[in-house]
């Protein structure tokens, strides 16, 4: 029953982890857990909003339009050269988001290998399991930890797993590690998807969000590698969205571009029973995503936020996204709940305990011992965290 497989999500965790406990009365709850832009959307996003209000009366299409599907391809250009016009434009779609297709793409590897198999990054955003599930195979988990780099380990995959698998499912940068994946540890999940024959899913969705290392995507790596056929997004996907992009997680856009087959199977499954992009939202994206001024600013104001916080307490900060991956204190003898609890409870801080976000496996949980803030807030909010923190 879905109730039973979906209780364990990690919001689902951490309220009854919390139920008991009361935050201090006298300060404002500073509630971290969500990975949730906080900032006013952009003048850029409003302007484009206004001026595309209308069409409201046409039924969006699974495909999107020209206009849409040429703003990807100059943003794949500017962003990424060596990717640049390899994509054509049936292998572009529009998505609501990225949650959305991260499940329904486990539903297209269902009943393609016999005793399949669902491989799944540890710690995991719930859509990845969605997927994974949804995919019929067994899940395993492959783990992320300090060990490793905070990418999850494929020299840890036998022969005999990867024979099995249907789904790959990565992301970078990393949540909640904000680690960047090398071209070289991209190019190895994609060589072993063409050897072993399943679908790789990169993750992309904060893949403009960083401070020194610009992320590179998979789209890319794959240009640097021989491809069976003609296709050169063969056994690959790649998402992105404008949510951090573009601080517009409400406008629920982004889109899917890979492997020509997989891409048109998607399309069919999403024009019988997917929620599509409307057409004026669909014109917002695209406007956003021709426009890379307000990225940087976004960029920045990231940027910011964790040099304020590491004036009050030593971090190391991440290459991308938005999240700190915060050690426990050495007090609390690694037990990140006790630590979730007593920051809520003695500080006003709400933050997400890494062990409700991984997987326990053979090799323990790869997230136990840490905490997982979202430093998406105003700087004035940030400053009084790190206060706290300290």
């Amino acid at each position: 029953p879905a109730h039973v497989i979906f209780d364990g999500n990690m919001f689902v965790q951490l309220r009854a982890m919390l139920e008991s406990v009361v935050p201090p009365p006298d300060i404002p709850l500073l509630d971290m857990s969500i990975g949730e832009p906080q900032q006013p959307p952009t003048r850029y996003l409003l302007d484009s909003v206004a001026r595309h209000n209308d069409k409201w009366q046409f039924y969006p299409k699974a495909v999107g339009n020209a206009r849409f599907t040429g703003a990807i391809e100059g943003y794949i250009a500017r962003r990424w050269p060596e990717a640049a016009g390899l994509a054509t434009a049936d292998q572009i779609i529009p998505v609501p988001g990225t949650r959305e297709p991260l499940h329904f793409l486990g539903h297209l590897v269902t009943g393609t290998k016999p005793n399949a198999a669902a491989l799944v990054s540890n710690p995991y955003y719930h859509a990845w399991r969605a997927g994974a599930l949804a995919s019929g195979g067994q899940i395993v988990y492959i783990n992320a930890s300090a060990e490793t780099g905070f990418l999850p380990s494929l020299d840890s995959l036998d022969e005999a797993t990867l024979s099995r698998c249907t789904i790959l499912y990565l992301c970078t940068p990393t949540n909640p590690h904000g680690m960047i994946a090398s071209p070289d540890y991209i190019a190895k999940a994609l060589q072993l998807a063409r050897q072993f024959n399943f679908l790789l899913v990169v993750d992309e969705c904060y893949v403009d969000i960083w401070r020194q290392t610009c992320p590179t995507s998979a789209l890319e790596v794959a240009n640097q590698m021989p491809a069976p056929g003609d296709d050169p997004f063969a056994n690959l996907v790649v998402l992105n969205s404008l949510s951090k992009r573009s601080n517009a997680a409400g406008l629920r856009a982004g889109f899917l571009c890979g492997d020509k087959a997989l891409i048109a199977a998607y399309k069919l499954v999403v024009a019988n029973g997917g929620a599509l992009v409307p057409t004026p939202l669909l014109r917002v994206a695209g406007a956003l995503y021709r426009d890379d001024q307000h990225n940087q600013t976004i960029r920045q104001h990231y940027t910011t936020s964790f040099q304020i916080l590491s004036g009050h307490v030593p971090i190391i900060i991440p290459e991308g996204g938005f999240f700190l991956w915060y050690p426990v204190p050495e007090a609390f003898g690694g037990d990140d709940a006790a630590c979730a609890q007593h920051l809520f409870g003695q500080w006003g801080i709400k933050t997400v305990p890494g062990s409700v976000m991984a997987e326990q496996t053979d090799d323990g949980n790869p997230a136990a011992g840490y905490l997982r803030l979202a430093i998406v807030h105003d700087h004035d909010k940030v400053d009084e965290l790190g206060q706290r923190l300290a």
